[in-house]
Parts: structure tokens; sequence; C-alpha cells
């Protein structure tokens, strides 16, 4: 048994300070919000998606940062949207997904948005809501081709609306979908003449009921409707090419250098004794695939990563910053280059490389 004594410091060292570091910019974000909002007719909505940790760049942050500048935020799940409540968001947060029942009572206490799939969805929001003495505010969710969540068919819409008519416990506020593919044409098209349809539908139902389809490709095809909902473009990145728009990245990680180890031709290191085709200067840093990035093998490194520790080339370190007193290298500073050389999307960079890193912002 042993004694660490109390001190403020101690409780900061063992919560947050962790040997992976993530340096947020949030003047940058800022600058994104802004050069985002910029491009929006005054009456078109601003949605800040901050799901999944705000893709990786911690979603308490990043939402109090863009409070001036959006006007609703969007997360994945109730935790995540009571969370963004109880750092003190009191702006309307839609939960993307189905809430699953045990989470209801308290997505509803909360006062979150809620999405409504199926006619199920409606009826147990409205016994809890009518349980808890309370209303519940929904978003229905109509598929347009993504082929994922919501109801399909003109009919089917119409049976939800004819439902909310006569069960004043729920509140309709809005109508969305998502695009399958923005940044093609015709599949683009064919979803908002599907999606037109629809906002017609709920139109009459209710002329105040926002109605919104694009994500950052979609907004990038101008397709603005009542609200657009943007993610990757706050946090630096394009879905697809193009020059309608100017964006800087947010995040950078960096892991520390914790031995430097030469390496003569034909000698082995890590797992699988993969041996130097030539005498090489190593470094091993402190992040391994538990941090987030990928186990496999690739440019500037030597060998597949460990689950804690990485190997790379000493010239890689050349970018190095020291903090604290110890040698930092750069592990993530372009999710788009990490993601072609691993063969996916820049989205999967994002919410990956930070599993296990202490966030500072600036």
């Amino acid at each position: 048994m042993f004694f660490v004594p109390f001190h403020a410091d101690n409780l900061y060292c063992i919560l947050y300070r962790m040997p992976v570091k993530a340096f947020i910019n949030l003047k940058n974000l800022v600058y994104n919000a802004k050069a985002i909002r910029k491009t929006l007719p005054d009456s078109v909505k601003f949605c800040a998606v901050v799901k999944a940790d705000a893709y990786g760049h911690g979603a308490e942050k990043i939402s109090s940062a863009l409070y001036p500048y959006v006007d609703c935020y969007a997360v994945a799940t109730a935790n995540e949207g009571i969370s963004l409540r109880l750092a003190g968001i009191d702006k309307e947060i839609l939960v993307l997904t189905k809430t699953l029942k045990p989470d209801i009572e308290r997505a509803i206490l909360y006062g979150l948005t809620l999405t409504v799939s199926d006619m199920s969805d409606l009826k147990l929001y409205n016994r809890t809501a009518i349980k808890l003495k309370s209303t519940v505010k929904v978003h229905i969710k109509f598929d347009t081709g993504m082929g994922r969540q919501g109801v399909s068919t003109i009919d089917a819409l119409k049976e939800e609306l004819r439902y909310l008519k006569t069960h004043n416990a729920i509140k309709l506020e809005g109508l969305y979908s998502h695009f399958a593919s923005p940044e093609n044409d015709r599949s683009r098209k064919k979803a908002i003449d599907k999606f037109l349809l629809a906002k017609k539908t709920v139109k009459g139902y209710n002329e105040k009921v926002i109605c919104h389809i694009s994500a950052s490709g979609g907004y990038i095809k101008g397709e603005f409707f009542d609200m657009v909902r943007i993610g990757l473009l706050l946090y630096g990145y394009k879905p697809f090419k193009t020059d309608r728009i100017n964006v800087r990245k947010v995040m950078k990680v960096y892991a520390p250098v914790i031995k430097e180890k030469p390496l003569k031709k034909g000698e082995a290191a890590l797992y699988g004794e993969k041996r130097a085709k030539r005498n090489v200067n190593l470094a091993l840093i402190r992040y391994g695939y538990a941090d987030g990035l990928f186990r496999r093998e690739t440019d500037g490194q030597f060998s597949n990563r460990c689950m804690d520790v990485t190997a790379i080339f000493c010239e890689k370190s050349a970018a190095a910053k020291v903090f604290c007193g110890e040698k930092y290298v750069p592990v993530m500073d372009d999710a788009e280059k990490l993601a072609g050389l691993y063969g996916t999307i820049p989205y999967e960079i994002l919410v990956k490389c930070t599993l296990r890193a202490e966030k500072i912002y600036n």
C-alpha cells in the first residue's frame, strides 16, 4: 500500500496530464465558423455538428468557442447532448440517431431534441413525455436514399403528421435528411427532389418547421434549405475538393520521444523481428495503436505500431517541439494526408487520433 499526498496538482496529473498532446487552435475554429456563417443567407440557421467529441477535438470546449457563431448543435447520442448541457450549452441540441429507451427520460429532462425515425419512436416519446408531465421536441428523419434512418414514403410521413395532430406532448421542430453522395450531382438532385415533396407535406402541417438536408458536402454545393449542419469544415477539412471556401486546420497531435535507438543493417526491432535494410536511427515515441491511429506501418515508420509505442525514423522527428522539457514529434498534423496513407477518410483519423491525448487549447 502507498500514500499519495493530496494536492490539486496531483488530481490534475491523474485526470488530465497524458503523454500524448493534442494542440487545438480555437482561433482557427472561429475563423472557419465565421467563414461559413458569412456565406449563409440571414434566414438560414447554422448547426454545428459536435458528435464524437467534436470529431476528437473536445465537444465541450469546441461548443463553447462556437457559441456566438452558431444557432444550435448536433450530436449522435443523448449522453453527448447531456454532456453539453452540463457544460452550460443552452441552445438547441439535436440528437441525430435513434434515442434508445433507457435514455429517453434523461434526454427529455435535459431538453434535447430527438430524432424520429419511425412511428414507434413517436409513440414511445409521447408516452415518456406524458409520464414526465413534459413535452419533447423532435425532428423527423426522412430517407432520401441513404438507406440508414427514417421513413422513406410520403404516406408514412403523413401518418406521423396525423399522429402529431392528436398528441400534444410532442412538438415537431424539424424535418431532415442526409445526402448519400453530395458530390455526385445526379445523386444529390434525386435526393433533393424527394426531399422537396417531404418538405411540402410538412410545411402544410406547420410552415415554421425547419427543413434541412445538408452537412458539409451539401453546404459546399449550395443546398441550404432552412438550416445546414456543418461538421468537417469546422475542423479544417473538406469532404471533397472545392474552391468555394477556405478553412484552417484546427488540431495537431504530438507524442513524446521516449528513446532514440540506432539500428545497424540486419538488426531487428519490434514485433515480428523486422530487420533494418540499412543503418538507421530510430526514435521510439509513446504513441501506439491504442492511442488511435492504425497499427499498419506507413510512411516514416519502422515496422507496425505496438499498442503503446511506435518507431519512426529520426529524420521524421525534425519537426519536433519541446514541451515541458520533453521532445515531442507530430503524429497527426494533416488528417487528409494520413487518411490517404491508410486508405480511409479524414473523419476516421480525427475521431480516433486523440483517444489517449491531453487536449491543450490555444
